[in-house]
C-alpha cells in the first residue's frame, strides 16, 4: 500500500529526472564551438601567391597550442578575406591541428588579404596571406610587333603583349590597355588569353610607338618586335606594368634620271642613266623599275639597283617626257620624270667628183665618191646611178673610185644613194653633173 509520503517522493524524483533530461537537451541545442585555447597560434599558408581572375588555390591553417601540440580535433577556425571567397568560411581541425580550405579569386582584380581566427589565436595582419589576383599579379609586360616595319604608304602590324606575373608565369585574363602615338588600333583594351598574350592591330603610315599597360605604369622587361623592332617595359609599382614597342617605316629607294648631255637625234640611240639608291637604314628592296619613254614605248627594267644605262631611239624630233616608276617590295611606288628634246637626225655629206672633166665618149670616166657619216651612224648601203640607166652597188663603203664608160656625148646627172643605220633607215641622195663630149 502506497502512502502519501511515498507517492510524493516518487513524483519529486520523476520531476527531477525530467528536468535533467530537459537540461541535457537544451545544452545539446546550444553547444558552443570548440575553440583554440589561450596561448595557441595559427599559421596560414597558401599554395599560390598570384592567381588569374576566377582562379583558385588551397589554403592550410595550422593550429598549435602553447606547448606546440595540436589542439583537440574539431577545433573551429574562421577565415576572412578582403577579396573573393574562402570555402568553407568555418572549418574544423583534423587530428594534427590542420584545416584545409579553398580560396576562389572571383572576377575582380586586386590583392586578397586572408586571415584565420580561432578563440584567442589569430594570424593577425603580419601572418595574413596575401594573394595578388588578375591585374594585381602582373610583374612584367613584353610587347612585340610583327612586322616591325611597314610601308611608307601605310600598312598594318600585329602588336602582341605578353603578360607575366611576379613569378614570371603567363598571366591569363588580365585586361591590357593599348595606346599608340600614331595611326589607329583595332582594339584599345584586350584581355590576355590562356597563354598570357593580348593582341591588337596597328594601322599606320608613320612611325608609331605602341604601349601596352596592365594597371598603370609598372613592370620590368624588354620586348622585341619581329623583323627588327624593339620594345621596352618598366615597372615602379608592384602589381602594375607596361611595355612599349616602336613600329618603324620602310624607307623608299630613290631614283634619279640623267638624260644625254647633248640633245639626241631622231633615229639615233640616246643613252639615259637611271640611278637607284637604297636608304642606309630600314630600306625595302627594289621590285621593279619601269620606264615610259614618252613615245608610246614602255620598258620594264626589273629590280634595278645602283646605276643602269639604257639606250632608246626616238623616231621623230620633238620633246618627250621620260618617266621612271620605281616599285619596292613593300608596295611603295614613286615616279620620277625627265624631259628630253629630240632634234632632227643629221644627214650624211656626199661629195661626187668625176674625172676627167669633161669626159669622152667611149673612154673611162672615174666617179669618185666620198661619204661623211654622222657620229653614231654607219653606211648600210651605197648605190651609184650613173645617169645612163646603169648603176653600181658599193655595199657599206664610205668612199670609192668607180670607173665608168659613157657611150654618147651628153650631160649626165650622177646620183649617189646613201642609206644609213638609223632607225628606221634613212636614205640621203647626192648629185653631180658629168659632161661627156665626143673624142
Amino acid at each position: 500500500m502506497l502512502t502519501a509520503f511515498m507517492l510524493t517522493g516518487f513524483r519529486a524524483r520523476l520531476a527531477c529526472l525530467a528536468a535533467a533530461v530537459a537540461c541535457v537537451t537544451l545544452v545539446g541545442c546550444e553547444r558552443v564551438p570548440l575553440l583554440a585555447p589561450a596561448g595557441s597560434t595559427i599559421t596560414l599558408t597558401s599554395s599560390a601567391t598570384t592567381l588569374p581572375v576566377n582562379g583558385s588555390t588551397t589554403l592550410i591553417a595550422q593550429v598549435l597550442e602553447a606547448g606546440g601540440t595540436a589542439p583537440q580535433s574539431g577545433t573551429n577556425v574562421t577565415f576572412t578575406t578582403t577579396l573573393g571567397t574562402v570555402r568553407p568560411a568555418n572549418a574544423e581541425t583534423d587530428s594534427v591541428g590542420r584545416v584545409v580550405v579553398i580560396f576562389s579569386a572571383g572576377d575582380q582584380s586586386g590583392t586578397a588579404t586572408i586571415t584565420a581566427l580561432s578563440g584567442g589565436a589569430s594570424t593577425g595582419t603580419t601572418g595574413a596571406v596575401k594573394i595578388a589576383v588578375g591585374a594585381a599579379a602582373v610583374g612584367k609586360v613584353i610587347v612585340n610587333a610583327n612586322p616591325a616595319l611597314v610601308p611608307a604608304n601605310g600598312g598594318q602590324s600585329t602588336i602582341s603583349a605578353v603578360v607575366l606575373d611576379v613569378n614570371g608565369n603567363a598571366l591569363p585574363l588580365a585586361p591590357v590597355a593599348f595606346t599608340t602615338t600614331a595611326g589607329t588600333l583595332t582594339s584599345g583594351v584586350v584581355n590576355s588569353d590562356l597563354n598570357g598574350v593580348a593582341s591588337t592591330v596597328l594601322t599606320t603610315s608613320t612611325a608609331a610607338t605602341v604601349t601596352a599597360s596592365v594597371g598603370a605604369t609598372g613592370g620590368s622587361g624588354t620586348g622585341t618586335g619581329t623583323g627588327g623592332g624593339t620594345g621596352t617595359g618598366t615597372t615602379t609599382t608592384s602589381g602594375q606594368a607596361s611595355g612599349s614597342v616602336t613600329v618603324g617605316i620602310l624607307a623608299q629607294p630613290t631614283l634619279v634620271i640623267t638624260p644625254p648631255t647633248t640633245p639626241p637625234s631622231a633615229g639615233l640611240p640616246a643613252a639615259f642613266t637611271f640611278t637607284v639608291t637604297l636608304p642606309a637604314a630600314n630600306a625595302s628592296a627594289v621590285k621593279s623599275l619601269t620606264v615610259n619613254w614618252g613615245d608610246g614605248e614602255v620598258r620594264n627594267l626589273g629590280p634595278v639597283s645602283g646605276t643602269s644605262i639604257q639606250s632608246h631611239v626616238f623616231q621623230d624630233p620633238g620633246t618627250y617626257l621620260v618617266t621612271g616608276t620605281l616599285l619596292d617590295t613593300a608596295g611603295n611606288s614613286q615616279s620620277v620624270s625627265s624631259t628630253v628634246t629630240v632634234i632632227p637626225a643629221p644627214q650624211p655629206t656626199i661629195i661626187i667628183t668625176p674625172s676627167p672633166v669633161p669626159g669622152h665618149v667611149g673612154a673611162q670616166t672615174t666617179i669618185s665618191v666620198q661619204v661623211t657619216i654622222p657620229a653614231g651612224l654607219t653606211v648600210a648601203k651605197l648605190t651609184i646611178d650613173f645617169g645612163d640607166n646603169t648603176t653600181a652597188d658599193l655595199g657599206g663603203a664610205t668612199s670609192a673610185a668607180v670607173p665608168h664608160v659613157y657611150l654618147e656625148a651628153k650631160i649626165f646627172t650622177v646620183k649617189v644613194f646613201v642609206t644609213d643605220s638609223s632607225t628606221p633607215p634613212h636614205t640621203t641622195i647626192g648629185t653631180a653633173v658629168v659632161s661627156i663630149v665626143s673624142p
